[in-house]
């Protein structure tokens, strides 16, 4: 079963490269929105700050993943 921190972590990526590659400023908005929450709730349970996913590169993200 796979672990919270790595459901919120593979979601955030998932929605960021959605984000990145939305067609409409709405849609843009509403996966960056969704990448947030799971950014959030990631560093929740971490404790650490997870927000630089917010602003990485994909290839970066990957890394990370």
């Amino acid at each position: 079963m796979e672990s919270n921190e790595s459901y919120y972590r593979r979601r955030a990526i998932q929605e960021i490269v959605a984000a990145r590659n939305a067609i409409t400023a709405d849609a843009k908005a509403r996966r960056r929105l969704l990448a947030e929450s799971y950014v959030r709730r990631l560093s929740e349970l971490t404790g650490a700050d997870e927000s630089f996913m917010l602003d990485a590169n994909p290839v970066r993200l990957q890394e990370v993943a």
